[in-house]
């Protein structure tokens, strides 16, 4: 029945869109049918979310000053959502189910009408759960009322990241607490293991971390089978020949990737960044924060066909178009990051920064990071010919000609000399945007996390803690992003541009989404007279947003409408409260083994046990609360069943039941040392020491030790994400080895 009713409103929609059409404005309607997918991108069958049947979906085209109608037609066997990315709209069609708009129910439709009132490029993608990460996302490209710049053609390169694991299995992945958490890293060749650390002379900077407790650092937590540009890895546009000009709108559409994005052909010219023309400035590479997007200009050079290539910033793959006609040309590989580093992670992840240093960080840190990009030139003038048009100024006031920076790679020669690294310094409006009269808000925003329980948070507290910021209409709101975590954060508001203050003064950019590397404070400012309502402010790294780093900008007196009595408001702070399951069981020659965990933000449920073939066993059941990140009191029940030996006759053995409630608390240490003081009903006190140490890329060592003199050594060959080899000792069971499977 459900589907019936579902083709019967598909088909019935003109008849909609003719009562809609009463009136002088021009409409532009789409018909976007959400469904499930198989897609086969690396030799692998998996499951996927497709639009009208294709990956991405299809691309949107409006003229500024129309009005969109879109009708999205739900044919999953789940809910959805579609939200337009920086599209100024009507609070009620932003697409952010249960809060803004209505869920899209299965076999549902729902029709999106609102005005275009801008142009340029943008994007749209589900907000419903891990969808986008499945493939629900797509183009927007918004045709200005006069065109500025005198093109060939233009092409849309939509940006992403492929994942052959089911998105919520990643997430999970993420959550856990065990090997498993270090498979991505292993994976992509940057697992943080002692011979790693010390061939990088980055032991002690290890040590220092860990004694903080921060884990291993990483500029990506996934890792991606693929990335891909309009759905492929690679693909050529060889219908443009030399000395054609071509304009390029690039869309960071990937889930959790900072792409550099290069041109194999000389410089690329800037023109528009997330949407809003800019004064031009000619570059060679660009780090693209995730949802950003940038409009170019680009000439096909002579003699060839010349590589546009967009590189993941942990370099694990890549993804490139080639454009033109002849001998291919292609873009330099860039030196692989040191990932092992303080330094070299902030180096890696310190590209767009017109951004303060934060005070709490090391005078070490600062001496290295406290340096920016300085253009003696109106970039917009730059040619082959100039001279030292970008340098690096130290903080001593020296300064490095980006010609001395080296690399390693010796593919297309290319002349280094005028090659300029963008950064937020080098956005520059066209008009004033300086906003009229004094700041009435100032918002303080300190981005937080804890990358060892994987929960993300905006000062220390989950959007389900704390969901709202409080602002007025009317008032001019500054927020400061400062960003205390050791990657970086693309922060996206909904419904909104902002500006972000930069040294262009009066004149900084608009935007909609803005990068804050690690250890960096970046300032927004924007006027509060948008659409009141509920307005979605998040991390744009998907799981980020999922884990909590989220929160909603209510207008002071916004009443939700009407359309969403029937879902609930607590309903769209949920995402981070989720319960996530996973284990792991060892069987080995002289015994078994099973840890079982139900986890969510402030809760877990435990089950250990333990047993040899004789009929020995160990286990017990707790459940602990979170009371912050590291400390948690917990309660539960302990059953053990011990051999003993007749002391008169040696050969004679018994066994002893001994079950008890236990009560205690549980605390991580400085270097992720878990320790555990309990007591059982009978007064029995036992105080307990655990750890893991990361000896080699695929071994392991496991610890623990207590006050009743039982103490376990273990070491682990990671044979896959799933499996080890395991062999060790352990003072209840002895020696042994053999299989450790994680579920």
């Amino acid at each position: 029945m459900q589907k019936i009713f579902f083709i019967l409103a598909f088909l019935a929609s003109p008849l909609f869109i003719f009562a809609q059409q009463n009136d002088s404005s021009h409409y532009d309607i789409y018909h976007l049918t959400i469904s499930d997918t198989t897609v086969n991108y690396t030799d692998k069958k998996v499951k996927a979310i497709s639009v009208n049947g294709q990956i991405p979906a299809p691309t949107l085209y409006f003229k500024e000053g129309d009005t969109a109608i879109i009708y999205v037609h739900n044919a999953m066997m789940m809910e959805t959502s579609v939200h337009w990315h920086g599209i100024i709209l009507p609070n009620n069609q932003d697409g952010v189910p249960y809060l803004t708009t209505p869920p899209i129910k299965m076999y549902e439709t729902f029709m999106y009408k609102f005005p275009l009132k801008q142009s340029g490029t943008y994007w749209y993608h589900s907000h419903t759960m891990l969808q986008e990460q499945s493939g629900l996302y797509g183009a927007i490209v918004i045709q200005p009322k006069e065109e500025k710049y005198k093109v060939v053609g233009e092409e849309t390169l939509l940006l992403s990241d492929w994942t052959n694991e089911k998105p919520e299995e990643v997430l999970r992945t993420l959550k856990r607490s065990d090997e498993s958490n270090e498979w991505y890293a292993i994976k992509k060749g940057y697992a943080q293991s002692f011979d790693k650390l010390i061939q990088h002379h980055a032991l002690k900077d290890r040590l220092q971390a860990s004694f903080n407790r921060i884990p291993p650092m990483d500029v990506s937590d996934v890792y991606y089978n693929t990335f891909l540009i309009n759905g492929k890895n690679t693909f050529n546009l060889s219908k443009y020949k030399a000395g054609d000009k071509i304009k390029l709108r690039i869309i960071n559409g990937s889930s959790s990737t900072y792409f550099n994005i290069e041109f194999a052909g000389k410089q690329m010219q800037m023109i528009s960044a997330d949407g809003n023309d800019i004064s031009p400035i000619n570059v060679n590479r660009v780090l693209m924060g995730i949802a950003e997007t940038y409009d170019f200009i680009i000439t096909v050079p002579e003699n060839g066909a010349y590589e546009f290539r967009a590189t993941p910033m942990d370099q694990t793959g890549k993804t490139s178009v080639m454009i033109g006609n002849g001998e291919n040309h292609f873009v330099k590989n860039m030196p692989k990051p040191d990932m092992w580093t303080m330094d070299g992670m902030m180096q890696l992840a310190d590209i767009n920064v017109p951004m303060k240093m934060n005070s709490n960080i090391s005078m070490k840190y600062m001496n290295m990071k406290g340096m920016s990009m300085h253009h003696n030139h109106d970039m917009s003038s730059m040619n082959e010919d100039d001279e030292d048009t970008s340098t690096m100024v130290m903080p001593d006031g020296t300064r490095m000609k980006m010609s001395d920076m080296k690399s390693d790679n010796n593919d297309d020669e290319t002349d280094d000399s005028n090659y300029v690294i963008f950064n937020y310094n080098m956005l520059k409006a066209l008009q004033p945007t300086a906003l009229k009269g004094k700041i009435d808000r100032n918002i303080v925003l300190n981005l937080t996390g804890n990358m060892y329980r994987y929960i993300w948070s905006i000062n220390n507290k989950t959007l389900s803690e704390q969901d709202t910021i409080l602002i007025k209409r009317g008032e001019n709101v500054r927020m400061i992003l400062v960003n205390n975590t050791m990657m970086n954060h693309p922060i996206h508001l909904h419904g909104h541009f902002f500006r972000v203050l930069n040294d262009n003064g009066d004149y900084s950019p608009l935007k909609h989404t803005v990068d804050v590397p690690p250890m960096r404070t970046v300032e927004i400012e924007f006027p509060a007279n948008e659409a009141q309502g509920d307005w979605m402010f998040h991390c744009h790294i998907l799981y980020h947003m999922m884990s909590g780093m989220s929160r909603i900008v209510h207008y002071d007196g916004f009443s939700r409408d009407s359309l969403l009595h029937k879902y609930p408001y607590k309903k769209a702070l949920d995402d981070d409260k989720q319960w996530f399951f996973w284990g792991n069981a060892e069987l080995k020659s002289q015994m078994s083994e099973v840890n079982l965990n139900y986890i969510n933000r402030n809760n877990a449920v435990r089950l250990e046990g333990s047993a040899d073939y004789h009929g020995k066993y160990e286990g017990e059941l707790t459940y602990e609360r979170y009371i912050g990140d590291w400390f948690r009191p917990f309660v539960g029940m302990s059953v053990t069943r011990e051999k003993y030996y007749n002391i008169f006759n040696s050969k004679q053995t018994f066994y002893q039941n001994t079950n008890a409630p236990i009560i205690g608390v549980r605390y991580t240490l400085p270097y992720f040392i878990e320790s555990e003081l309990r007591i059982n009903t009978k007064g029995r006190v036992r105080f307990q020491l655990e750890g893991d140490e990361w000896l080699l890329p695929r071994v392991m060592f496991n610890w623990n030790a207590n006050t009743d003199k039982e103490y376990h050594l273990d070491f682990q060959y990671i044979l896959a994400k799933t499996l080890s080899i395991s062999a060790g000792w352990d003072s209840r069971y002895k020696w042994g080895a053999g299989l450790k499977l994680r579920f």
